[in-house]
């Protein structure tokens, strides 16, 4: 059955603390063996990821890939911004002001909520979609 949370920052936290929420959550979910996706807005976007993927933590090593980059098998992390691949994975972290197609096919959907008043917007939007499609949601508000 498929489970929606929201992880809620704090209303001043910038935009780039979902960046590195998204890694620590990433970092839980492979710890418990998990498949990831992080579904990013763009190109930058999940480059920026990737990026952080390697440096948000001195001794963490996450195998990761940008879809289109890397080896085969895929990793257990992988990061889109286009069409999500439809290769099976556990976990959707969607950095998307679009909820992505296919999002359904997971078994947990991760919406991560900071910055300005129209990301949040965005937000909003997004829980009464899941809400429409009589899908579970949760909020976990974070301090900063």
């Amino acid at each position: 059955m498929l489970e929606v949370t929201f992880y809620v920052l704090p209303a001043d936290a910038p935009l780039s603390a979902r960046h590195t929420t998204a890694c620590r959550l990433v970092d839980k979910a492979w710890q418990q063996q998990r498949k990831v996706l992080v579904h990013a807005a763009n190109k930058a976007e999940a480059e920026t990821i990737d990026e952080l993927l390697w440096t948000f933590r001195a001794e963490s090593f996450i195998p990761h890939h940008i879809v289109g980059e890397g080896p085969t098998p895929p990793p257990p992390v992988r990061i889109s911004w286009d069409t999500p691949p439809t290769d099976s994975r556990d976990i959707l972290i969607n950095l998307s002001p679009d909820i992505p197609a296919g999002f359904d096919r997971f078994q947990r959907v991760i919406e991560i909520v900071a910055g300005t008043d129209s990301e949040r917007e965005q937000a909003r939007l997004h829980w009464k979609e899941y809400k429409r499609l009589g899908i579970s949601v949760q909020a976990h508000e974070l301090s900063a």
